[in-house]
């Protein structure tokens, strides 16, 4: 039997196992049940003598769920998240507590973007981003700072968890209409329809956006070359001048059919559409020193993406046993092409070259979730996911040489199967009347298969076995005051870009410009996690929670540069170990809870602190001079305090809201490998919004972003035994002003 075969055998038979092991659990426990099924009580009618209302009884919001849940959750509500009129998540989300937004990317503070898994309806976001989806489906977000097994334990910093909107009982139409300027003028309209055939109901939501004015604007990266004397070798400025125009087209339907024995079949689907067409102008300032081979770059291109999603739940039950299956297929086809012209720093035109890249990628993915209420205190919860991709990436690139009159082509193709399964069991005991615990132990495995004709053929499989516990202490019986302390092991599997990526070479490779390449061999990160909270949420209009969180990582995904044949490359590597603490404190309450006669004014604020100390794993070509000289540095993550301040003021004799957000980063040096170092400025950034309600319909919003337009600059310090490299980018400085329109119909 060959290798591959033995590899797949393994896995299947681990598949096997834990699948079988499942489901003899869940058979047992589904035989003793004794505890009646709690189900969410039907909407009453109530009439009277203008109209029938419709309202729907629930024995407790979302928010007081989560406040007895032993699974720490914070939950933010779509009112929340749309006071400022935003038409994306990321910039809803920014202005959250505990939450930062670092180049458009969402994060939980104390580790960068990459350690916080993002879920939509608790399951990966798989060919769609968030900023893919309208405002108007989002019923909620899901903050979880610590693990839990029925989501994927690749959450080292917390999950967040997108909840959309269940398609409504009743007929409504909505439209929202969004103009905002940054560097260019930008639009998007959203319309969201739903009604109800008899058990069958239904919702459609379009939007059309026209974007791309922020990412028009020009900036420009400064590099300075020293050699070992400290002495200048080179200085140069790469000025980037570019026009973007991005166009896409969203299409959301959903169907809801609830069948005669109380089943519930929801058919949720995305049809997205987008094309950016750009055209750019960069060149090189050379300031000191030898100039770069090519030293300007005048092209022209366009990207353009089609997506189709589609996802088929059902629920139901069998006896007192609850059954949740989700079944997904997601089709995208991606087509970038590009034309560049270079020359020289005499204006002597040098290549051209036209790159055209093609993707295909089809993911089909499979989840479960069974509920067996054993009796009054335990609720045992066990169930799988599994996901396959394919994926097909083909690059043609073609390049006339002017000065030979030569033309080399090249044609690189890629071909990649992700294999991802995980079980899990959970269960949450009541032990007391004020008193619970969480235990849950999930096992996750991927198997990826890489060939292509530039690259070795690729196998890789790694698993990880995930045991989380939670504890919930009720301080008293009113749940005002709650204590909670958590344990879990999380891990970080390696990017796909880190193990395997096409060849793309660099026109001015350097040592702070190297060429990419993946490595097989990369292995998981892994974390021990500690947590604990303490929550208050009294009658007292008075909200605060203390969080602190300890962490211990092994095997650090670090970037490693080296020079072969007088060309550099870079890639990932397993380089040491890290521990980090962070301690978070948010609290809520209106300004007259403390000053009598003030006015109806609600206050938010948001602190967090964090320390962290990496240690590299020992390494004879390692520079101790440098990283002793940057021993402070040696940091997880850049981001070390952040306040937040939110201040919300609603009119008494007129439909009017105003409100301020105000942020503040305090950022440190961080050595992101034992050769490279970065530095990003402090951010403080203030938003302002007002709200006038016309009537129950309609709306008008207004917003200014960043209105003291705090410029963005991050700056990069790269060293060889011999060479030292600093690369400052700076960012354009704009502020963002936004109306935004909203009709009910």
């Amino acid at each position: 039997m060959s290798k591959s075969a033995n590899c797949r055998h393994h896995f299947l038979s681990k598949t096997l196992f834990f699948t079988g092991l499942l489901a003899i659990h869940s058979a047992n426990f589904a035989q003793e049940v004794t505890k009646a099924s709690t189900e969410t009580p039907a909407p009453k009618v109530i009439e009277t003598k203008d109209k029938t209302l419709q309202v729907d009884v629930k024995a407790n919001n979302e928010i007081d769920i989560a406040k007895r849940d032993t699974a720490a959750k914070t939950v933010i509500s779509n009112e929340d998240l749309m006071r400022y009129g935003d038409t994306n998540l990321n910039d809803a989300m920014k202005r959250v507590p505990g939450v930062l937004v670092v180049k458009d990317q969402l994060q939980l503070p104390g580790m960068n973007a990459r350690y916080t898994q993002i879920l939509i309806d608790g399951e990966p976001p798989r060919g769609v981003t968030i900023t893919d989806l309208p405002m108007s489906l989002v019923e909620r977000v899901e903050i979880y700072r610590t693990g839990s097994a029925q989501f994927s334990s690749q959450a080292m910093a917390g999950t967040i968890n997108i909840v959309l909107k269940r398609v409504p009982s009743n007929k409504q139409a909505q439209i929202k209409v969004h103009l905002s300027n940054t560097y260019k003028p930008s639009s998007s309209v959203e319309w969201l329809s739903s009604d109800k055939l008899g058990d069958l109901s239904y919702s459609l939501s379009m939007s059309v956006r026209d974007s791309g004015g922020q990412m028009s604007a020009p900036f420009s990266v400064k590099t300075d070359v020293y050699n070992a004397s400290d002495q200048v070798l080179q200085s140069y400025e790469l000025k980037l001048k570019r026009d973007i125009q991005a166009r896409d087209v969203r299409i959301n339907p959903r169907i809801q059919y609830k069948t005669k024995g109380g089943s519930t079949i929801t058919l949720t689907s995305s049809i997205n559409f987008s094309q950016n067409n750009f055209t750019n102008n960069d060149h090189y300032d050379f300031y000191f020193g030898d100039s770069l081979p090519v030293s300007g770059f005048i092209g022209k291109g366009q990207n353009e993406t089609k997506a189709g999603n589609t996802n088929l739940r059902l629920l139901s039950s069998f006896g007192r046993t609850k059954l949740d299956i989700n079944t997904g297929l997601n089709v995208r086809l991606v087509s970038n092409e590009s034309s560049t012209n270079t020359d020289s720093k005499d204006q002597r035109a040098l290549y051209q070259r036209d790159v055209n890249t093609q993707g295909k990628n089809l993911v089909f993915s499979n989840s479960g979730k069974i509920t067996v209420p054993s009796n009054a205190e335990h609720d045992i919860v066990t169930g799988w996911s599994y996901s396959n991709a394919d994926s097909n990436n083909r690059r043609r690139e073609r390049q006339f040489n002017y000065a030979d009159k030569s033309t080399d082509p090249s044609f690189q193709t890629t071909l990649a199967k992700i294999d991802k399964l995980a079980v899990f069991v959970q269960d949450e005991w009541k032990y007391s009347k004020l008193s619970s615990a969480y235990f849950g132990l999930r096992w996750e495995a991927i198997k990826i298969q890489s060939e292509g004709n530039s690259q070795d053929n690729l196998r890789h499989q790694s698993s990880v076995f995930s045991p989380i516990a939670q504890g919930l202490w009720l301080l008293n019986p009113e749940n005002t005051d709650r204590l909670r302390l958590g344990l879990s092991r999380t891990y970080q599997a390696p990017a796909d870009f880190f193990l395997i990526s096409p060849i793309n070479k660099l026109a001015n490779n350097s040592f702070s410009l190297p060429n990419f390449r993946g490595n097989p061999s990369l292995r998981p990160e892994l974390a021990w996690t500690l947590d604990a909270a303490y929550e208050h949420s009294g009658k007292d209009d008075w909200n605060y929670n203390l969080r602190a969180k300890l962490r211990n990582i092994t095997g650090l995904h670090q970037g490693n540069i080296s020079q072969e044949n007088g060309v550099w490359w870079m890639m990932y590597v397993n380089a040491g170990n890290a521990i980090a603490k962070s301690l978070e404190f948010d609290t809520q309450f209106p300004l007259k809870r403390f000053v009598e006669p003030a006015p109806k004014v609600d206050i938010s604020l948001g602190l967090s602190k964090h320390w962290s100390r990496v240690t590299y794993r020992a390494d004879p070509n390692e520079l101790t001079d440098y990283l002793k000289q940057h021993d402070a540095d040696r940091i997880l993550d850049p981001t070390i305090f952040s306040v937040k301040l939110g201040l919300d003021y609603k009119a008494n004799d007129l439909p009017l809201s105003i409100g301020s957000s105000l942020r503040y980063v305090k950022a440190h040096s961080q050595l992101t490998s034992k050769t490279q170092r970065t530095l990003s400025s402090n951010s403080h950034e203030i938003d302002l919004y007002s709200s006038w309600k016309f009537n129950k319909q309609s709306q008008l919003r207004f917003s200014i972003d960043n209105i003291l337009k705090h410029r963005f600059r991050n700056v990069s310090e790269d060293v060889t035994p011999m060479l030292r490299s600093l690369t400052t980018l700076n960012n354009p400085a704009f502020r963002r002003v936004g109306l935004n329109y909203e009709h009910k119909f």
